[in-house]
């Protein structure tokens, strides 16, 4: 093996931090909610692997929990709290709401991300465990202070669903569950991630959030997309965090990592990856919500035992319950990782797609034409996802693949479902600064991590696989 050059300090902050803010205002734009999340999620994830020096093996794992760790917190609703920062009367308001959710969002994110790294150290009844009891602390901040809206950040007048509670006292089960069950070590690695997570979060969101009091306050310049600005500040924070703390814990975290022998062990044909793939697409995206969505949602009833089976529904529903189903999987079938981790998360962004040029289609429906473009795209990916996961380089040939693919369907976006691209009669400024800033942004950020890891793929001469 020829040897590598040493990965520098800057490095570890600026990569995680870059693929972040491009993966966090692709979330914005191309998928919402949790599902939409776990595009940054793969990436910070990728980004980390990559400048750890991680097997492939061990880096298909370690993607699972970031998809799963960062998702998590798109459950939560922050659109009416960012409104609060437009009205000089709420400004501050909004501003610890958001600060508060986007700590809450770190927090949860760097503990369950850390856990990628622990898979093949501590026994998998401990991890299956303590996901349950995140579960179990989902329910009780539910029921204990968002339902009650004992301190609540959305608006009172058009109230909506709050769930940071909910995040908060998960991400506080699994910590103190794993304070008794991990060694010292362990734990500190795991602590270290949930406490930069929650430092890059609340800052990010925090001070993200005032890009939108300064565009209330500049209504007339040319630059207008200011929640976009906030996405991608929330994301590069949030990234450089997790970046700074794997740099502190790189020794740790280096140190007998087993993934990639006992990867090997358990073989898988394509056949049988893209089945047990379209088994977890299915589950997750169609037939468990489809089954549930309608207890959790669709009654009135104001019966304590009918208030406590619609508060366990709703965490059933809860992404925290789809990020389990994906653990459990890869704890069976570990080689179905990079299929979870970059075909699934591309498959959300296909869905959201889709869904937009077929608004009036019923989602839950079978056999329409929204079913067969999302299958054909996603198959797309999975398919290459299976043939670079089985070949050369695999890490960074699977991270192009997945930034390539979500800036595609940007660009599908763009020339179909934002209107006229037409440019008659504006400036140069206004094309490139407001009209399509957004997408050039997109684009340029897309290749400069790209250029980051091929040069790291040249330096480095070997990555390990």
């Amino acid at each position: 093996m020829i040897k590598s050059e040493p990965i520098s300090q800057r490095m570890f902050i600026a990569l995680p931090a870059l693929a972040m803010m491009l993966g966090w205002g692709l979330r914005g734009h191309i998928g919402g909610g949790p599902f939409g999340a776990m595009i940054p999620g793969a990436m910070v994830a990728l980004s980390i692997s990559l400048l750890l020096k991680f097997p492939a093996a061990a880096t298909s794992i370690v993607v699972v929990f970031g998809v799963f760790g960062i998702g998590l917190g798109g459950e939560m609703t922050y659109g009416q709290t960012l409104g609060f920062l437009r009205n000089p009367d709420t400004v501050w308001w909004g501003t610890a709401g958001i600060t508060l959710k986007g700590a809450v969002w770190g927090l949860l994110g760097g503990t369950v991300f850390s856990l990628g790294f622990l898979f093949h150290r501590v026994p998998k009844k401990v991890i299956i465990y303590a996901l349950l009891l995140m579960l179990a602390g989902f329910f009780l901040g539910f029921k204990l202070v968002n339902e009650p809206m004992l301190l609540y950040f959305s608006d009172p007048a058009k109230p909506r669903a709050e769930s940071w509670a909910a995040l908060l006292f998960g991400a506080m089960a699994i910590i103190v569950y794993l304070k008794f069950k991990l060694n010292q070590e362990e734990f500190k690695l795991l602590l270290r991630f949930a406490l930069y997570g929650l430092v890059g979060g609340g800052l990010g969101f925090g001070l993200g959030g005032f890009w939108m009091v300064l565009g209330s306050h500049l209504p007339e310049v040319i630059y207008s997309d200011w929640w976009k600005a906030m996405e991608f500040t929330f994301g590069l924070l949030l990234g450089a965090s997790l970046g700074w703390a794997a740099w502190k814990s790189r020794k740790e975290i280096q140190s007998n990592n087993q993934a990639d022998k006992i990867y090997e062990k358990h073989s898988l044909s394509i056949a049988g990856e893209l089945g047990i793939l379209f088994a977890v697409a299915v589950f997750t995206h169609w037939l468990w919500p489809n089954l549930l969505e309608s207890v959790a949602y669709g009654s009135t009833s104001n019966g304590f035992a009918f208030s406590i089976v619609q508060g366990v529904v709703r965490v059933l529903l809860n992404y925290g319950f789809y990020g389990f189903v994906f653990v459990l999987v890869i704890m069976r079938f570990p080689k179905m990782a990079w299929q979870i981790g970059i075909t699934l998360t591309f498959c959300h962004a296909a869905i959201d797609l889709i869904r937009d040029f077929y608004p009036d289609l019923n989602p839950w429906a079978p056999f329409t034409m929204h079913l067969f473009w999302v299958f054909l795209m996603t198959a797309v990916v999975a398919l290459f996802t299976a043939y670079y996961s089985r070949g050369e380089n695999r890490t960074i040939n699977l991270f192009l693949l997945l930034i390539w693919a979500c800036i595609a369907v940007s660009l599908l976006r763009l020339a179909f479902l934002s209107g006229s691209l037409s440019v008659s009669g504006m400036s140069f400024c206004e094309v490139v600064c407001d009209r399509f800033f957004v997408d050039i942004f997109f684009i340029v950020n897309a290749i400069v991590v790209s250029w980051i890891i091929l040069k790291m793929k040249k330096n480095q001469k070997l990555l390990p696989e």
